[in-house]
């Protein structure tokens, strides 16, 4: 389960409650560190003047005053990755991790303020003509230039079986393109597998609860197989644990990958021993929509050695992040460090460069790494 801590922020219902929760800070564990800059007696101070000087007392609503609080001070971060999450998008945050929710089935990525959306192999968007790489340009006709994940979240996503209209803009195409999408229950996608002549390929859609296990079954029936394809294309990353776990699939010992928080302080999370491992040669497909988790075990398998990485460059998410509870309903989703790979590379905003850049896409790639193995390429 994604860690989550509850920071004590609550719903900011007197000033008192404001002032204590500002103040205290509290961090991981419970531990308080009290804050008594100024800023902070700024924020007081005009709490008090709008709650008591505003000519129409009666319209106040304190829990509003809050949220709009805690979103411009997660805006001033300018951090995609770090969002305010209102009780809506709290609820679809579980579900993601639980790997199960309603919408349309796809990740999206900001690049430079854009929306990129990569739809899931057999996902209502994808059903509909979407496409990786698809720049989102507004829904049911409403802009979306500008938006944070949280804000695009609850215009996707709703009730089972309702349609919405997609507006994106294509490479390939001189006009935007406009797609009818129905919402459906989404399987979050995790392991699929096949054997092509004597070659598993293997992909990763995203790392979950579950691809652990999912991968351990794949890998107990890869028989007489002589090389694995492990393709990571599009994957958006997801959990640190399963990241670990599947890296044990294929590295008997080490770091995988190494966090360093604000204050300098570093943790290695290091491979997990397992029973049913794998020593095959392999071929790690990238692209630049491989983001984060990813990224790191990717990253990881290079700096051992241990696959070739081959694709475009990462997407360079390299961040760590947590969700902290600010009410029973709604949270923080921050970044409170980045990761590093075994060898101290650093992830964010640099991506993982592959070993042999490739310019083909879909199939011809997954090709490409099957003569690759075979001694072909």
């Amino acid at each position: 389960m994604t860690l989550r801590i509850k920071v004590l922020l609550g719903t900011i219902l007197a000033m008192v409650g404001l002032l204590s929760s500002f103040a205290l800070g509290y961090l991981s564990g419970g531990t308080a560190v009290l804050n008594s800059d100024e800023n902070l007696s700024s924020i007081v101070t005009a709490w008090q003047i709008i709650t008591t000087e505003y000519v129409e007392p009666d319209i106040i609503d304190q829990a509003a005053l809050a949220e709009a609080a805690i979103k411009g001070m997660m805006d001033e971060l300018n951090d995609p990755h770090s969002v305010y999450l209102n009780a809506e998008e709290y609820q679809a945050s579980m579900e993601y991790d639980d790997g199960r929710y309603v919408g349309i089935g796809a990740t999206v990525q900001i690049e430079d303020g854009v929306i990129i959306l990569i739809p899931y192999e057999g996902s209502p968007a994808a059903l509909a003509g979407i496409q990786a790489g698809d720049i989102l340009r507004e829904v049911d006709g409403q802009s979306v230039a500008g938006f944070s994940l949280a804000d695009l979240s609850p215009l996707v996503r709703g009730e089972k079986g309702t349609t919405i209209t997609l507006l994106v803009e294509r490479n390939t195409s001189a006009q935007p393109l406009l797609f009818e999408v129905t919402r459906d229950e989404i399987l979050i996608p995790s392991v699929t597998s096949e054997m092509m002549d004597d070659i598993a390929y293997i992909r990763i859609s995203r790392f979950s609860e579950r691809t652990d296990e999912e991968l351990e079954q794949v890998l107990k029936n890869l028989g007489s197989a002589a090389g694995i394809v492990l393709d990571l294309r599009g994957n958006p990353g997801g959990l640190v644990s399963s990241v670990i776990n599947v890296a044990s699939r294929f590295v008997n010992s080490g770091v995988v990958l190494t966090t360093v928080d604000n204050a300098g302080n570093s943790e290695e999370y290091n491979i997990i021993p397992k029973v049913v491992t794998t020593s095959l040669p392999m071929v790690v497909l990238v692209d630049q929509y491989s983001a984060s988790g990813s990224e790191a075990l990717s990253g990881a398998l290079q700096d051992y050695g241990r696959a070739t990485i081959a694709g475009k460059t990462t997407y360079g998410k390299g961040s760590v992040n947590r969700t902290f509870d600010v009410t029973d309903n709604t949270g923080i989703y921050l970044t409170i460090g980045r990761w590093y790979t075994p060898n101290g590379r650093m992830i964010e905003g640099q991506g993982i460069t592959p070993d042999i850049e490739l310019e083909l896409t879909g199939d011809e790639a997954i090709s490409w790494a099957l003569g690759f193995l075979h001694g072909e390429a």
